[in-house]
């Protein structure tokens, strides 16, 4: 095991390698104003140092990022400050002086591999491309020598754990899993032998289990290679197992920043606090209700002279509403740019303690599904295929929610595709209030998936960009003959006000909204035919701690008034065990253990879910990282 790394040494590390000073970026909005998203934004990175940046989308992360080496989208501009590497102004460079800096002294790991790598070209010439425009400063004479790239590229393939790198690196991307290929990206990443690294949410859509390898793997090269690590991330567990030094950004400013301990254990900004308390805890039993941040983050458009956390801040004060608080330090190494901390000597008070769902009991069965089985076989290819479920048993019952848990490839979508009919099983049976459905008539599967409605994961794939969101929930209304058009008008408008959006909304389009909004408008679609079973597979599993709590939230309290029976997957333990009943965990296409939800949790009995248990992140500073994941094979 080993320790989230620590500040750099004093000596040649201590020297800073990265200045940024009062940064700022905008870009232009279609009426042709001007969006501040970025805004006196300062920092300093030294050699080997790890840096995390923390905050809810649109708090400017990522745009911090991208600002750093001017690789903005669209509009977007550096309009202010400086961004000194080795007293180089990147700033100001010129293209050619940026082409010799991007890939070569900073690298960038994305946060989706399957969208940022080329599906038609395999792993070994994704690597070769980066070799040849990045490759190592002092190996110019390699770039031209193929064999060499090549033996060069399966030397970096192993040294980010990919096994048989010799064999793999004429496969294709589709042929890794999401830990393999976020592996490869690394890879690339690291090609060039650069001083600084930008992971951008790099472990956000992976099981605790694949995200304890890729942490372990940046630890891993920071401690070896001494390269700077900048970590953009919204979850805290992260931050505290992998980075020594955090910077909370919000609105498009940093509100605090300090050594990760004191910022996680000891918070001065009304901001960072309620962010550690919308953090799931793994140890909170079943029943606890999440708490979210109240409000939503500020439009960027509108952003006035004061402090843009004043909406949503439970200190504020009269003058926090007429001047932008500066970033000053207080003790500890820690600066906060809040008024009131500014003057306080105690910490922040202790959020109140969680509160307990207002649940019913279960009633009867509604769902059960006795020995599915589902295999995939490659169309022209012989041989058994691959089996997603081998002998899947489980109820459900009428106000109950189910925890589906395992890592990538353990069967959970494929069950919950299965459950919902969009995918016939091979084997096993499948009742619906005591109603054999596991191979239905035409006619009767219409009426099966009227009771059983999915909500997706990425909310904005899910919904249609061309249609607006009055036309996206009446569509099931429209698809089971449900209403004539004044009913379904009236329908959705009470499906938006159920969901949390306001009616109004209705003649917008998806892309008006943020990953929370269109979540919401993917779970009123979900309830418009009035099911009685809700498969949820991941659907927070892309948002930010506070959006995360309202969305679960907005679930638990949909399934008290309107008795729903929910399937909820994720790989976040922590979140399922406290919005389940139950819980179910499934590993190679069988489930494995089943339990209440707090004794899977508090006395697990199969070894694979104590390894899935062991590996759940908690913001705890100085927790050790697994070297490589204990999960049993």
């Amino acid at each position: 095991m080993t320790a989230p790394p620590q500040d750099a040494t004093p000596g040649e590390n201590s020297r800073a390698l990265l200045e940024v000073r009062d940064l700022g970026v905008e870009f232009t909005a279609p009426d042709g104003s001007a969006l501040r998203a970025v805004r006196g934004v300062s920092f300093t990175l030294r050699r080997g140092e790890t840096l995390a940046v923390v905050g809810e989308s649109g708090s400017g992360k990522s745009t911090t990022a991208l600002a750093l080496t001017r690789m903005l989208p669209g509009t977007g501009r550096v309009t202010t400050g400086s961004v000194l590497l080795d007293g180089q102004d990147l700033a100001t460079a010129s293209d050619q002086e940026l082409r010799a800096v991007r890939g070569a002294r900073i690298g960038m790991i994305f946060q989706d591999p399957m969208t940022a790598l080329n599906p038609v070209l395999t792993v070994g010439r994704h690597l070769d491309e980066v070799l040849r425009a990045h490759g190592p400063r002092e190996q110019h004479g390699r770039r031209r020598d193929r064999a060499a790239r090549r033996a060069r590229a399966v030397e970096l393939l192993d040294r980010v754990g990919i096994p048989e790198p010799h064999r793999r690196i004429d496969d294709h991307p589709h042929q890794f899993s999401g830990g393999q290929r976020q592996r490869i990206l690394i890879a690339m990443a690291l090609a060039g032998e650069p001083d600084i690294l930008l992971a951008d949410e790099p472990t956000t859509a992976l099981d605790a289990t694949v995200q304890e390898q890729i942490l372990a793997l940046l630890a891993d090269l920071n401690r070896e290679t001494g390269t700077a690590l900048v970590l953009i991330t919204h979850n805290m567990g992260v931050v505290a197992r992998s980075c020594a030094r955090v910077l909370v950004m919000y609105g498009g400013t940093v509100v605090e920043d300090g050594p990760t301990a004191e910022v996680l254990t000891r918070p001065r900004h009304p901001y960072t606090a309620g962010l550690l308390a919308a953090v799931p805890r793994l140890s909170a039993p079943s029943g606890t209700r999440l708490t979210g941040i109240p409000g939503s983050p500020p439009d960027l458009t509108l952003l006035g002279d004061g402090c843009a956390f004043a909406a949503r801040c439970t200190l504020v004060e009269d003058r926090c509403r007429t001047g932008v608080p500066p970033l000053v330090a207080l003790t500890d190494g820690v600066r906060a740019a809040c008024l009131p901390a500014a003057g306080r000597t105690e910490p922040l008070p202790a959020p109140a303690p969680p509160a307990r769902i207002d649940r019913p009991a279960p009633g009867p069965v509604v769902l059960a599904a006795d020995g599915l089985r589902k295999t995939y076989r490659r169309r022209g290819v012989r041989g058994r295929g691959f089996t997603a479920l081998d002998g899947v048993s489980l109820t459900l019952a009428e106000g109950e929610t189910l925890g589906v848990v395992g890592e990538s490839g353990s069967g959970k979508s494929t069950l919950a595709r299965v459950l919902a009919h969009a995918h016939p099983s091979d084997g096993g049976t499948l009742h619906l209030r005591g109603r054999d459905i596991t191979r239905p008539a035409r006619r009767e599967l219409h009426a099966v998936r009227r009771q059983i409605q999915m909500v997706f994961q990425d909310p904005y794939a899910s919904l249609n960009p061309r249609m607006t969101v009055g036309q996206i929930v009446a569509e099931p209304l429209i698809a089971f003959g449900l209403g004539d058009r004044d009913e379904r008008e009236a329908r959705v408008a009470e499906l938006l006000t159920l969901a949390g959006l306001d009616p109004a909304v209705a003649d917008r389009h998806p892309r008006s909204f943020s990953g929370g909004q269109r979540q919401r408008i993917g779970i009123a679609r979900a309830l418009a035919p009035g099911p009685s079973v809700l498969i949820c597979d991941e659907p927070v599993s892309a948002l930010d701690v506070s959006v995360q709590a309202q969305i679960v939230g907005l679930l638990t309290d949909l399934q008290r008034d309107l008795g729903l029976a929910l399937v909820f997957i994720a790989h976040d333990l922590a979140v399922v065990r406290q919005v389940s009943h139950r819980i179910a965990v499934m590993h190679q296409g069988r489930i494995v253990e089943t339990g209440s939800a707090d004794d899977v949790c508090e006395h697990p009995q199969d070894p694979y879910t104590r390894a899935l248990l062991a590996a759940a992140p908690e913001p705890v500073p100085v927790t050790p990282v697994l070297r490589k994941a204990e999960v049993p094979v």
